[in-house]
Parts: structure tokens; sequence; C-alpha cells
């Protein structure tokens, strides 16, 4: 084999229900009242606390802002209660109403358990709600009622000041939970546990604290397999087994009568049914459509962060790996088909940078009848020099370098702090409920000036000092959020690098699924060649 070498080059490429709090008996002119709305919208944590039987939130939460309402002596004209919980303001109908009806003048105030109940959405969410508070009713804005203390973002810096803060907060606070949520996800994948949304038909979900796993359905299981040896044994298309499935009466997986040969497809391409769990098969797509933001899963598609590994379940598995490969060649989607042929691990990967052409994969045989199959770039009109060089010479060295960039970034997270997840979480949480203390107390210190308990001075002085306690408190959560994703990233890495490289060293995979692997973690391999005896590999990583 020529000596190589190679360079390392990393990127990163509602409801409405009316309602008065007045007694319509007495002598009061309604027409001519202020009118307040009130807003509801459940939060992750509200969930959390309903599985663990706290009660009903949105009813909780409307019995106490009725009660403040009355308090306050404030004629509520409608409840906006939001049902969907929508990740931005496009997703949420009844807020998307209710800033409408702000902007036409018809509500004084609204209403609400606490601010973070406005928006959870990015930067341009919270803009527009801002917005609405500020400049409806002709500039005059639309106060912001809580149980703890009454906004005018309209009149008040002091309260715009605050309300930016806090929908921030709790943007940040959600991305974090959605971190969080997603790391745990993939951890347990990893694990081997199940993490679909539904049970595939021919398996139940059993489900324990640390476990999620499949067990065969006793009633759907044989018709899976039966499914799979029609397929494979008896060379039956999919729309014949549909129709034998109908004929026989089987229901299907939401009990009713009548297969289609899309439902057929698809467990014929399921590596569950071989005891493999996997995440990220089918990439999600947003799109907005009549104001609405919409999450697809198109099956056309196909995340770069397809996972899949064995399950826990892979002894209850209703065919075998040999019965399944072969149902996949007849059954896969036209790009799956396109990967089967595919005989180059490192197809759409290898390129020449002298003409930027791919490297081709050709496999000449010789006089002998062995086959010598070796990597030549696609030449331009020009014809580039740039030689061939034996295909496993090049796979090699590519096995090699995987082994290297695993090693190095093994180096750079010992080179790292160690990293509790936990206990920055814990220290996050801490530092968040001190800075919703200090607020509380820029509060309070704003009601003592407004009241001239305290001079002008004393109030300038002091709301400095709480905001530089802010800022420094602020500094010490992006320190503790920053060491989390740079040792994450690296492990993210290594894993990935870890599946390239036991895939390119199994020979019982073929081309198509090293490449898959590979493709993962590579953009591109830029090849290089100067003489005979050694070649160049620079790596480029996603």
């Amino acid at each position: 084999m020529p000596e190589f070498k190679y360079h390392r080059r990393t990127y990163n490429k509602g409801k409405v229900e009316p309602m008065s709090t007045f007694d319509m008996n007495n002598a009061v002119d309604i027409a001519r009242m202020d009118v307040y709305a009130i807003y509801l919208r459940k939060s992750r944590a509200d969930l959390e606390a309903e599985k663990l039987g706290e009660g009903e939130t949105l009813a909780r939460h409307k019995k106490i802002l009725k009660e403040l309402a009355v308090r306050k002596g404030l004629y509520i004209g409608e409840i906006y209660e939001e049902i969907e919980s929508g990740e931005t303001i496009a997703g949420r109908p009844e807020i998307q109403r209710l800033i409408e009806d702000c902007y036409k003048g018809k509500y004084k105030g609204v209403l609400i358990v606490e601010v973070t109940r406005l928006s959870r959405g990015n930067q341009g969410d919270a803009q527009t709600i801002l917005d609405c508070l500020k400049y409806s009713n002709r500039n005059n804005g639309v106060l912001v009622i809580t149980p703890t203390k009454t906004y005018d973002v309209a009149h008040s810096q002091e309260d715009e000041e605050y309300m930016e803060f806090e929908l921030f907060m709790s943007r940040r606070e959600y991305k974090m939970i959605q971190k969080r949520m997603d790391r745990g996800r993939k951890q347990a994948v990893v694990e081997g546990n199940f993490m679909g949304s539904y049970r595939p038909y021919g398996y139940d979900i059993v489900k324990t604290k640390r476990s999620r796993t499949l067990v065969p359905n006793e009633d759907e299981a044989p018709i899976v397999k039966m499914i799979f040896d029609w397929a494979v044994k008896d060379n039956i298309t999919a729309f014949k087994i549909a129709e034998r499935l109908t004929n026989m009466g089987v229901p299907t997986y939401y009990g009713e009568q009548g297969w289609s040969k899309e439902t057929v497809k698809t467990i014929l391409t399921n590596p569950t049914y071989i005891g493999k769990v996997r995440w990220n098969d089918r990439m999600t797509v947003k799109t907005m459509v009549d104001g609405k933001l919409k999450a697809t899963r198109p099956r056309s598609s196909h995340s770069d962060h397809f996972m899949l590994y064995d399950g826990k379940h892979k002894k209850h598995a209703i065919v075998d790996e040999e019965t399944f490969k072969l149902a996949g060649a007849r059954f896969h989607s036209d790009r799956t088909k396109a990967d089967l042929k595919l005989v180059n691990p490192l197809a759409g990967l290898l390129y020449c940078p002298k003409c930027g052409k791919t490297m081709g994969y050709q496999s000449n045989r010789h006089k002998n009848g062995t086959v010598a199959p070796r990597y030549a770039h696609r030449q331009n009109a020009a014809r580039c020099t740039v030689k061939s060089v034996v295909a496993d010479d090049v796979i090699n060295a590519v096995v090699h370098a995987l082994k290297v960039y695993i090693e190095d970034f093994e180096l750079k997270i010992d080179g790292t702090p160690d990293v509790d997840e936990n206990s920055i979480a814990s220290q996050i949480d801490t530092l968040e409920k001190e800075i919703r203390k200090i607020k509380r107390t820029l509060s309070k210190l704003f009601t003592a000036w407004e009241n001239d308990d305290i001079t002008d001075n004393e109030f300038v002085e002091r709301k400095a000092v709480h905001n530089e306690r802010i800022e420094n408190i602020e500094k010490q959560m992006e320190e503790l959020e920053s060491t989390i994703p740079e040792r994450e990233e690296y492990e993210e890495k290594i894993i990935l690098l870890s599946e390239a490289l036991a895939a390119m060293t199994d020979d019982s995979l073929d081309a198509a699924i090293k490449n898959e692997f590979l493709k993962r973690i590579i953009d591109r391999i830029d090849f290089s060649r100067e003489n005979s005896t050694e070649f160049i590999l620079d790596f480029y990583l996603h």
C-alpha cells in the first residue's frame, strides 16, 4: 500500500367563554365600562403536573383569574383558552385572535397567571406581543394583569424591560427543555428502547421505569410473519397481499376491514420486525399553511441523523434478518433500491480537488479473471492528470483516519471539564430563581419610588446595583450552558465516527449501508496524488 497522508478539517456545516364579574341587576352601565380579557395556556410543566394528579391546569388558572377580576372590579369580556400549544404564535389561534382584538381596541387589559404564558416563541413572536401591548388602543397600550403585578408596557420603561426579559426567559427555558428531552430520547434509542409514539402492528409496548420495549401481539405477530412469507417465499406483490388480508377479514392496525398496498410495504420495510429500533428515520419538515406552522414527515425524506440500533426486543424479533433483507430488495423505496445496488462505500464523498469531479469506482477485470477496483476521477475536458489508486488502499486509509479522529475527540473530551448535566441544570435553575427574586425587588423599588418613599437618586443607584447583579448572573448562566454543548458535540461526533468505523470494518454489511454511515459524519474527502508512492486525503466533517 502506498503511503498516505490526511489533513483534518472540521466544520459545522380556543375556545371562548364570555363572562361578567358583575351582577347585571346592579345599576352599572356595562357599555361604558372598560373591558378586559383572560388568556389561558398550558405549559409543559403543567402537563407534567397533571400526570402527577395535580388537577386540570386551565380550570385552576381560570378560577384564579376570575377571582382576581372580582377583587379588582374588572369586567371580563371573553376568555381565550388556548387548547393547542404551538411552538410559535402561528400555531396558537387564540393568541392570534387576542392580538387582533386588542388592536381593534376591545380591551383595556389582559389577565394572565404569569407573563411567560403569553409566548415561548422566537424573538419575532416576543416582539409581536410587546408591540401589541404597547401600541394598541391608539398607543395607550394594553395592561397585563397578573395575581402579583400589573404591567403598563406603553407608559413604563421598567415594565417594558421586565416583559422583554420574561418573554426571553420563557423561550430560553423552552429550548433548554427541548434539548434535554432530545438528548434523553437519543440515549434511550442507543440503549435499545422503542421511542415511537405508536406501537407497530404486531407488537405491544411494555413500559417500566427504566425501559420501553416491545413484545409480540399474539393476534397480530402471526399476521406479520405471514406477510413476509407471502412476499419472500411466494413472491406475491404488496397489492395482492393487501387483497388477501382483506378477503380473509384480517383487521388492520385500527381494527378496520380493508388493507392497502402502502400499509403492507410499510410492514415489509420496517426493521422493527428484526429487533431493531430507529429514530429520526423521517425528516420533519415545517411549513406555513394558512398562517399556521405545520410539521410534516414525508415518507420520501430521510433524516441525516437517522439512528438504527439493536432493540431490547431483539429476542422477540418476528422475522429473521435474511427474510427481511429479501423483502427489502423488493419493496424498499426507489432510493433504497438504488442503494442496494451500490458497490462503492465512498460514493458521493471522494473528490478530486484539481478538477472538482467526484472520484469514480471502477471494477476492472484482469485477464486472469481477478477484479481490481480502483478510484479514478471523472475526467473533464482538460483531462485531469491525477492518477488513479487501488480502491482498497483508499478505504483502508479512511478506516485509519476514522480511528485517529475518534482518538482526537476523546482527547478533546479529556481536556474539557467533566460535566454533570443535572448539576448544571440545577445551578441554572437556582440562578433563574435569583433573577426572578431580583426582579421582584426591582418591582417593589419602583413602587416605592412612585409613592415618593425614596428619592430619585436613591432609586437610580439601587436600580443600577440590581441590574448589574442581573447581568452578572446572566453571564454565569451563559458560562454554565457553554460547558454542555462543547462536550456534547465531541461525544456526538465520537458516536457517529464509531458507528462509521464499525460499519466499514464489518464485512457482512453492504456498500450502501457503509456509505450511509460515512455520510452521517463526513461531508467530503478530497483525494490528491502527486506521485506513485503517496496520496493525500483531505477530510471535511459535518
